[in-house]
């Protein structure tokens, strides 16, 4: 099902990078989610913001976690460039707000 949203959604050379992770290619941005979904079970991304959009491109912040069964709050804004079918070429994530490793 993940696989058929991300064909839906994002061109076939797509591309997401953020400091942490990188890939390009339907099958690479399943292995991205898949992978953070891994790493932070019981986590949901909110759009926490608006999305903002002009000339093929957007901008809108996300949340995570803040809650008991995902205690640990995570924020960020992404960056996006849109096919001219609409759909995600590529996305660059930052993050916003994270606990710090003690």
């Amino acid at each position: 099902r993940r696989r058929d949203i991300i064909a839906q959604t994002w061109t076939e050379d797509g591309s997401y990078l953020d400091a942490h992770r990188e890939g390009a290619g339907h099958a690479a941005i399943d292995a991205l989610i898949a992978g953070a979904q891994q790493q932070f079970p019981g986590y949901r991304v909110r759009l926490s913001s608006g999305i903002e959009a002009h000339h093929g491109r957007v901008r809108f912040s996300w949340s995570a976690g803040g809650t008991e069964q995902a205690p640990l709050f995570i924020g960020g804004t992404d960056f996006a460039e849109l096919a001219a079918d609409g759909r995600l070429r590529a996305v660059t994530g930052f993050i916003d707000a994270m606990p710090s490793l003690a």
